[in-house]
């Protein structure tokens, strides 16, 4: 029962503390949230920036229409010079503007070049006695183009990608003497757990 209450205690205390925290976070939020002092905060556009060497570097930006060259250094940041941001450039458009078309590949297209495949692998397939037969040479060497050079090409058998079966060995009780997978060890631990309690 007394640690029932305890329980219970602590974790009525826990809760205590973290809805207060909960509520000062909140109120924290609100409170510092989007508040300047008095005026509206500046944006800030980084333009670019160069290093110098080191830890030196030459930053130009962009602060509510005014562009600043900086130098940046371990010192400080040094103002190298000033003036107005120049106007982002704008294209007016007083026309119909036309863009590319690229035109799609149609399904007819798509049908030509499958019925164009399947012919060619049928006629490989259909002529069987073709595979593996090469053309005798023609004297002199030379190579005379042939019109039956598609039945010399032969398709590649598919391979499975694990060869070798999957062997599941199961350890002997040898390999596993002393580890946590070992039933002995278990049977130990059991035993001594029971000695001290009783001893």
């Amino acid at each position: 029962m007394d640690t029932l209450l305890i329980t219970l205690r602590v974790a009525l205390s826990l809760g205590v503390v973290l809805a207060l925290m909960w509520v000062l976070h909140r109120a924290s939020k609100k409170r510092f949230a989007g508040k300047t002092s008095g005026r509206r905060a500046a944006t800030v556009e980084v333009v670019g920036r160069q290093g110098l060497g080191g830890k030196a570097s030459v930053v130009v930006v962009d602060v509510e229409g005014e562009r600043l060259v900086l130098g940046v250094s371990e010192q400080g940041v040094n103002l190298l010079r000033s003036g107005q941001a120049p106007a982002p450039e704008l294209t007016i458009v007083t026309g119909p503007v036309q863009l590319p078309v690229h035109p799609a590949p149609s399904a007819d297209a798509f049908g030509q070049e499958l019925a164009l495949q399947t012919d060619a692998t049928t006629s490989l397939q259909a002529r069987p006695e073709r595979r593996g037969r090469v053309d005798p040479e023609p004297a002199g060497g030379a190579h005379l183009p042939s019109d039956r050079t598609e039945a010399t090409a032969q398709p590649l058998p598919m391979r499975p990608r694990n060869r070798r079966p999957q062997r599941t060995t199961v350890p002997t009780a040898q390999q596993l003497q002393g580890s946590i997978l070992s039933v002995d060890t278990w049977r130990q631990a059991a035993a001594a757990l029971r000695n001290r309690r009783v001893g």
